[in-house]
């Protein structure tokens, strides 16, 4: 099963492509890999959010640079901001988000520089184009967002799980798999909580029929989830 964003993909190429010339045959990738701009975008064009500025993942933009963030300023006038994970990266990151928004000002700023670079990692992006395409994927309580997955390339099908095996042996569509319909627990309202339009315990399911031991959506369901999270530190 293949993981993550962009950050994981270049490591999981590199798997591919040393699997395809030591020849094996046993190997087989389900990828559930995303991009991070495209889902950006789906959250800008909702007209329900009021978003004023975003704060970008920084081992995200290590492998893409900022460069792909420009769109988020130019086209819909927010600022974005890569930050690091120390407490401190996060305070300035956010610091320099705000001072962006006061002066209405819509920018991309750099915070992590020790990492991030503006092109990115050229040698990361080249080997993840090497092997992936992009594809309209599903993600868990958003639904389908065009073109913000990677799906493995035709000329490395023959570890693509999702031909390999569940074609050729007829094996049940898994759930998040591109077409495949994105099916929201009944009254779960995970996907508003992903947005910020609701907090956790706004959702009726939490804590009475939904908590960590029981999780009924996405964001029950994962210890980095937002009702997860809510549900233990509340």
């Amino acid at each position: 099963m293949a993981v993550g964003f962009e950050t994981t993909a270049p490591t999981i190429a590199l798997t591919i492509k040393a699997a395809k010339k030591a020849g094996l045959k046993n190997l087989f990738f389900h990828t559930a890999l995303k991009l991070i701009p495209p889902a950006m975008q789906a959250l800008v064009a909702d007209p329900k959010l009021k978003i004023s500025g975003f704060l970008c993942p920084g081992h995200v933009s290590a492998i893409i640079g900022i460069n792909p963030y420009e769109f988020i300023a130019k086209r819909y006038k927010i600022p974005c901001s890569v930050a690091g994970f120390e407490p401190l990266d996060i305070l300035e990151g956010i610091y320099l988000l705000l001072q962006r928004i006061v002066k209405n000002k819509p920018s991309v700023v750099n915070q992590y520089r020790r990492v991030v670079t503006r092109q990115g990692n050229l040698k990361a992006k080249k080997i993840i184009s090497d092997v992936f395409g992009v594809s309209d994927v599903s993600w868990r309580g958003l639904g389908i967002i065009s073109k913000s997955g990677l799906r493995i390339r035709d000329e490395f099908s023959q570890f693509n799980a999702e031909k390999e095996l569940l074609l050729n042996y007829q094996l049940p569509l898994p759930a998040g798999k591109a077409g495949a319909v994105s099916r929201q627990p009944k009254k779960c309202r995970c996907a508003d909580i992903l947005k910020g339009l609701i907090a956790p315990i706004e959702c009726p399911l939490f804590s009475k029929i939904c908590s960590p031991d029981n999780p009924i959506g996405p964001c029950m369901v994962s210890s980095e989830g937002a009702c997860n999270a809510h549900y233990k530190y509340r």
